[in-house]
C-alpha cells in the first residue's frame, strides 16, 4: 500500500453527495455511546424508590434520549466554535469556512463544556440530580469519543510529529492530498486506544458504590491525564506550543487537574449514592 493512501476522508458518494468519514465516525459514536447510556439507565433506574425520587434520580430514558439529541447538536457547536476560536488564523481570510463542520476541525473540550452546560440546564429544569446523570453519561461519551478518533484518523486530521516506529503513518498536510507528511505518529489511534481503556474504569466504576459526581470526575481527571501525554506526540505537528514546552491542552489539563482534586475531596466527604450496584 502506498504511503498515505491509510486516509480515507470520504467513505463512499451517493450520487453526487459525498459521505465523509469524520462525520459519519461521530454519528456512530453518538449512536454507540446513546445506546450504552439507555442500556444502563434501564439497569440503574428502572424501579427508583422513593428516595432516589426525592434525590432527582427518578432518571428515565426518555430523558436521556430529550438531552442526547439536543445535547449533540449543542455539542458539535461547542467544538467547532471552540476549534474555531483557537484556530482564527485559519479561517481570518475566509470566515464561511468556519461553518463548514464536516471538514473536520474539533476542538474536543467544547463538547463537554456546551453539552454538559445544556444538560445541567436540562436537570435543573426537569428537578433531575445533574450528578448522577453526568455520572450514567461519562462512560458513554469515552466510548463515542473512541469512534470520534478514528474519524480523525480516517479524515488525517490530528496527527503526530514524524517517527520512524513500524507503524507511522503518512498524512495528507492540511487536507492537500498530494502532499503528504514524513511517517508520523498515529496520535488519533492512540488517543482511541487510551478512550477503550478510560471507558472500561468508568464503567467498572459506575457499577460500583460511588459519590454522585466521582465517575465524571474521574474521567475529567483521566481524559486530562491522557491528552497531557498523548499531546507530546502531536507538538509542533498539529499541537502548538503556549506556554514554553507546553501546548494548550497540556496547559489546560494541568489548570484542570487540581480543580478536579477539590471536587473529588468535596464529593468524597458526601454519603455514597445509594446500595452497592452489581456490576454488569
Amino acid at each position: 500500500r502506498k504511503p498515505g493512501t491509510q486516509m480515507r476522508p470520504i467513505l463512499f458518494h451517493i450520487g453526487p453527495v459525498p459521505i465523509r468519514a469524520y462525520g459519519t465516525m461521530i454519528f456512530i459514536g453518538f449512536l454507540v455511546a446513546l445506546r450504552y447510556v439507555l442500556v444502563q439507565t434501564q439497569r440503574l433506574y428502572a424501579n427508583p424508590t422513593p428516595k432516589q425520587a426525592r434525590e432527582g434520580k427518578a432518571i428515565t430514558p426518555d430523558h436521556i434520549l430529550d438531552m442526547a439529541l439536543v445535547g449533540l447538536v449543542v455539542g458539535l457547536i461547542g467544538t467547532r466554535l471552540v476549534f474555531v476560536v483557537l484556530h482564527w488564523g485559519m479561517f481570518r481570510e475566509r470566515p464561511i469556512e468556519a461553518l463548514e463542520i464536516w471538514t473536520g476541525g474539533l476542538s474536543f473540550i467544547g463538547a463537554p463544556i456546551f453539552g454538559f452546560g445544556y444538560a445541567w440546564w436540562y436537570c435543573r429544569r426537569h428537578g433531575l440530580s445533574f450528578a448522577a446523570v453526568a455520572d450514567l453519561v461519562a462512560p458513554g461519551f469515552s466510548l463515542g469519543y473512541v469512534f470520534g478518533r478514528i474519524g480523525c484518523f480516517l479524515n488525517g486530521c490530528c496527527y503526530g510529529y514524524a517517527c520512524s516506529l513500524p507503524w507511522a503513518v503518512r498524512f495528507h498536510v492540511d487536507g492537500e492530498v498530494s502532499t503528504l507528511t514524513p511517517p508520523s505518529h498515529p496520535t488519533q489511534i492512540y488517543a482511541a486506544i487510551m478512550s477503550v481503556f478510560i471507558f472500561a474504569i468508568l464503567h467498572r466504576m459506575l457499577h460500583r458504590p460511588h459519590r454522585d459526581g466521582q465517575v465524571i470526575v474521574m474521567y475529567g481527571a483521566l481524559y486530562a491525564a491522557y491528552r497531557f501525554v498523548n499531546d507530546f506526540f502531536r507538538a509542533g505537528a498539529t499541537a502548538r506550543h503556549v506556554a514554553g514546552w507546553l501546548t494548550e491542552g497540556q496547559l489546560a489539563a494541568l489548570i484542570a487537574v487540581p480543580l478536579l482534586i477539590y471536587f473529588w475531596m468535596r464529593l468524597s466527604r458526601r454519603a455514597p449514592a445509594g446500595e452497592p450496584k452489581a456490576l454488569s
